[in-house]
């Protein structure tokens, strides 16, 4: 039976060479080798156990009866153990498993959710949870060796400080993009490191907010995170703008006056809000909703780092003056990949209702297509915003005629890969084709065809390297097709 599995594990590695995909039994091996279960076919599988212990445990389900693996079962690292109670099945087990399939393996490997009816752990654990400001927490320091758990699309980091396998402290870095002037870098599996932050009690494990790290400093600790949004107060005298961290031309403008008066039955403010603002992505939004193309949070506290609730469940903020909003499509100071000409056909920009639990369409929007950026005058903040995408992709129309574009761009494939990956695209008429790599930032990172074509049928090989040949990291890109005046886009995520 064992021989039957490690044929198959043999065959992919013949035929996939280089192709890594996410394995969370063997957490150390496998620092990026992970899977994003928003983009997975969730399953309901029944069938038997199979546990190949040669070098560790690897869980497979056989789940027609002929002792042969169906899938591999992905548990997360070995030392997780979920609050439910529920336990890893031993070789033999009948079980019933819920959870994500990943089916580019040859044996396609299953992300567990539930077993047996019992939760093993959440579909998706975003990276973004806000927290309390830390002037009122205790300062420690501890040394530790890092775990980093690779099940979930952002990696979550934990210390174990007694060396006994298992974590003490859940650490918090802040947004995945973030990134200190000190120097400092997120810490690897099995790195040893002494941390200094602030400690939060009162979860399942503490949480570590990360100041220092190896004496190298990651962020104050006094006041509000480093890495979003600004103060706006009830006297002052100016507009206030408040940008994203990571892009100038999304931002809230709060005029003189938006926070003061309001009366008994109007919104009361204190002496001044701090306001963050951050790009999210879509699995960081509430219903992770697929068709997301972009996404922008909102979160609002007092001067002593409480949330300033708004009015309802919904959470939206209201002020006493219209405010004016932008939010840029194209995430990134340099510009990034294009949307063209938008049209309420292609996409549309959204809030979200928390009482209704739902994403509904935000009123009064213009699209500028010289910034593509949509702007509004809104007298509530909600949380949350999304550009959504009618088709999955975005496509631009011509800007003369109105017309669809004449050319398709299709999902690169494989997807996510590793070192390489092919982008397809079709063309029906003869026309100046431009085909583009951007990184997450809006920066252009690699021009892979760049000259006058037929119409026709089309396949490109991107390597993962950038103009000078350098490798890049792993992570989301996009790439943009542009066939005259019209362009087309679509998202891909390299894993090494």
């Amino acid at each position: 039976m064992l021989n039957r599995i490690r044929s198959l594990v043999f065959i992919f590695a013949l035929l996939f060479f280089g192709f890594q995909v996410f394995d969370g039994t063997a957490q150390d091996k496998n620092r990026n080798k992970k899977a994003w279960p928003d983009s997975l076919a969730s399953v309901t599988l029944e069938g038997t156990v199979i546990i190949d212990d040669t070098h560790e445990n690897i869980y497979f389900l056989d789940i027609d009866g002929d002792d042969v693996a169906d899938y591999k079962l992905a548990f997360g690292p070995d030392w997780y153990v979920p609050e439910s109670g529920a336990e890893r099945p031993v070789d033999g087990d009948q079980v019933t498993i819920v959870g994500s399939i990943n089916p580019k393996p040859a044996v396609p490997i299953v992300i567990v959710f539930e077993i047996n009816g019992l939760i093993w752990r959440e579909a998706v654990e975003n990276w973004w949870r806000h927290q309390d400001w830390c002037d009122s927490l205790t300062v420690v320091t501890v040394t530790g060796t890092v775990m980093v758990d690779t099940t979930y699309f952002y990696l979550h980091y934990y210390l174990d400080e007694d060396g006994d396998g298992e974590p003490d402290y859940f650490l918090s870095f802040g947004p995945p993009w973030y990134e200190p002037e000190s120097g400092a870098t997120r810490p690897e599996n099995g790195e040893t490191v002494t941390l200094e932050g602030a400690l939060k009690e009162g979860e399942e494990l503490p949480r570590l907010v990360v100041s220092k790290i190896d004496d190298l400093l990651w962020r104050e600790l006094q006041g509000p995170a480093p890495w979003s949004g600004g103060w706006i107060g009830k006297e002052q005298r100016r507009q206030r703008r408040i940008h994203s961290p990571i892009d100038s031309l999304s931002w809230a403008e709060f005029p003189p006056g938006a926070m003061k008066g309001g009366g008994h039955q109007g919104p009361r403010f204190p002496d001044s809000l701090f306001c963050e603002f951050m790009n999210v992505w879509a699995d960081s939004l509430p219903g992770r909703p697929d068709s997301a193309f972009a996404g922008w949070h909102f979160f609002f506290s007092n001067p002593n780092g409480k949330m300033h609730h708004g009015k309802g469940r919904g959470r939206a903020v209201r002020f006493l003056k219209r405010l004016r909003m932008q939010l840029n499509i194209c995430t990134g100071d340099s510009g990034g990949p294009g949307l063209g000409k938008a049209t309420s056909e292609n996409y549309t920009l959204m809030y979200w209702d928390d009482e209704s639990s739902t994403w509904l369409p935000v009123e009064n929007t213009t699209y500028d297509a010289l910034t593509q950026s949509f702007s509004f005058e809104p007298e509530d903040i909600n949380s949350y915003y999304a550009v959504f995408s009618s088709t999955g992709s975005v496509t631009s129309v011509n800007e003369n005629t109105g017309r669809a574009a004449e050319f398709s761009l299709h999902q690169n494939y494989p997807n996510p890969f590793n070192p390489e990956t092919t982008i397809a695209y079709d063309i029906n008429r003869s026309a100046m084709v431009t085909l583009s790599i951007f990184n997450v930032l809006g920066q252009k990172v690699r021009n892979l065809v760049n000259e006058f074509k037929e119409n026709g049928q089309y396949q490109t090989i991107w390597d993962g390297r950038d103009e000078l040949g350098n490798a890049l990291p792993s992570g989301f890109y996009i790439y943009q097709l542009k066939v005259g005046n019209q362009t087309e886009i679509r998202r891909m995520l390299m894993m090494k």
